[in-house]
């Protein structure tokens, strides 16, 4: 049986067909927003008398037409003041002043009672740090001194101080907790 190679599918992209929804704007027609158009309409506005509105000022002309093609589903909203307005300088008028003295007195009477804590303690892992990093630097330090006639022994004993300086620092601050 001879193994016959299935044909080579070619896979490709369609065309990307793009269909205009909005005719294009052209300058001129009246269509293309302009800031002269946006001027030209607002000096229109202005001009026209008041009398061509009808019913109250923030309803449009053509708003009065919808009103007429049927009754709205919702009810307009009734609104009953409860209290006369105040007057400047009356008990109930606004002022910013006394509107903060109350948020401040408000602020101070919410503040935490401070309460003082007792002093830490002092840590007894620094005491014990020192006492063993010394011990650890004398016993170096005598073995730098002993074979102080060949450099390769100072060497090794200045580096045995730091070896256990970084060690004995790293066990007691980073891995033992405060005791």
């Amino acid at each position: 049986m001879e193994d016959e190679l299935p044909p080579k599918r070619r896979l490709s992209l369609k065309p990307k067909e793009v269909e205009p929804v909005d005719k294009v704007a052209r300058p001129g027609d009246g269509t293309a927003i302009s800031v002269k158009l946006i001027h030209r309409e607002n000096q229109l506005a202005a001009e026209r008398p008041p009398s061509s509105w009808q019913g109250d000022l923030m309803t449009p002309p053509d708003a009065e037409e919808q009103l007429e093609a049927g009754p709205s589903p919702f009810k307009p909203k009734e609104i009953t003041p409860m209290d006369q307005p105040a007057g400047p300088g009356g008990e109930d008028a606004i002022s910013v002043a006394k509107m903060l003295h109350r948020n401040q007195a408000a602020a101070a009477a919410s503040t935490p009672e401070l309460i003082a804590m007792p002093p830490r303690r002092r840590s007894r892992r620094h005491r014990d740090f020192m006492v063993l990093l010394g011990c650890a630097a004398l016993a170096f330090g005598a073995l730098a001194v002993v074979f102080r006639e060949d450099r390769q022994m100072v060497a090794l004993g200045v580096f045995g101080i730091v070896f256990a300086t970084v060690i004995l620092a790293w066990v007691m601050y980073g891995v033992m907790d405060r005791y």
